[in-house]
This record gives structure tokens, C-alpha cells and sequence, in this order.
């Protein structure tokens, strides 16, 4: 159902190597890859890191088209929500002469990471995926919730 991403792969890979040079971790997080399809999305994989303050990037984004994550615990309570880019959309160049530098085009597929706080008494990963003009919504747009609980070990939730 989904394609390996070797960029994602190298991208934990370089995190995690960058967070073990550094002594005396300031704050934990969860990475999560998630897949997605027009069939929906999953997660395929997560890990607890340790990130130093100097490594830590704000990432919330407050603009339209954004996609809104929310960490929820068993009730449905938020205990997490961020805003980020929506991953399904990508620039690429135009031609040189265009009237614009980029022009902008919807995956049908692919994966992306999520770094988020680690919270122990997190269940659900929601996604609240934006509408892109001219493109079909996911059938499960607009939100879609992900169980957490096939990961309570790797997580440690409670």
C-alpha cells in the first residue's frame, strides 16, 4: 500500500545522531512517520528521541491550506495541537519565463514525519487534513483519527 521513503529513513537517522552529541537532553518527542494514499493514512512507524533546547524549531504555522494535528488522550481531550504545511502539496519550478517561480502540485501518495511532544496519556493522533482546490478530498477528510495504542511500548504511554 505505501512506498519506502529513504529520505525519511536518513532524516531519523541524521535527528537521532544529532541529539546523542549533545549532553543533557532538555525535552523528549515523539518522530512519526505517516503514510498516506487515497485510501487514507496510517502510521508506519514511531520512536521517542531526546532533543536539546538549541535543537528544538517552532514548526506551527498559522496560514490557510495548513493541516492541523492534534495528540488527544482516551476521552477525546487535546493534549497537543499543532498546525503544519499540508505534506500532500509540493512547489516545483516553473519554466523559466513563467509568470510565477513555483507552481504548486497534490501528491496522490507518499509519507511524512511528525515531531511532536511526547505525551503519556496520548490514544489518538487526529489529522485534519485542509481541502486543495481542484483536487478530491480523502475519504476520510476531513479528519481522520490514528490509534496510538499499537505503539504504547515504543511511546511508553500509560
Amino acid at each position: 500500500m505505501f512506498k519506502s521513503n529513504k529520505f525519511v529513513g536518513l532524516f531519523t537517522v541524521a535527528v537521532l545522531a544529532a541529539c546523542s552529541a549533545v549532553p543533557g537532553f532538555a525535552a523528549e518527542f515523539w518522530l512519526v512517520k505517516v503514510a498516506f494514499d487515497a485510501n487514507g493514512s496510517e502510521i508506519q512507524q514511531v520512536q521517542r528521541v531526546q532533543v536539546a533546547d538549541g535543537q528544538r524549531r517552532n514548526t506551527q504555522l498559522t496560514h490557510a491550506g495548513a493541516m492541523t494535528v492534534s495528540v488527544r488522550n482516551a476521552d477525546g481531550k487535546v493534549l497537543q495541537q499543532v498546525s503544519i504545511e499540508d505534506p500532500r502539496v509540493i512547489r516545483v519550478p516553473m519554466l523559466p519565463g513563467s509568470a510565477q517561480g513555483h507552481q504548486f502540485v497534490v501528491r496522490d501518495e507518499g509519507d511524512f514525519m511528525l515531531v511532536l511532544s511526547a505525551q503519556p496519556e496520548a490514544s489518538l493522533l487526529q489529522l485534519q487534513w485542509a481541502e486543495t482546490p481542484g483536487q478530491p478530498v480523502l475519504p476520510d477528510s476531513p479528519q481522520q483519527q490514528l490509534s496510538l495504542q499499537q505503539f504504547a511500548t515504543e511511546l511508553q504511554l500509560k
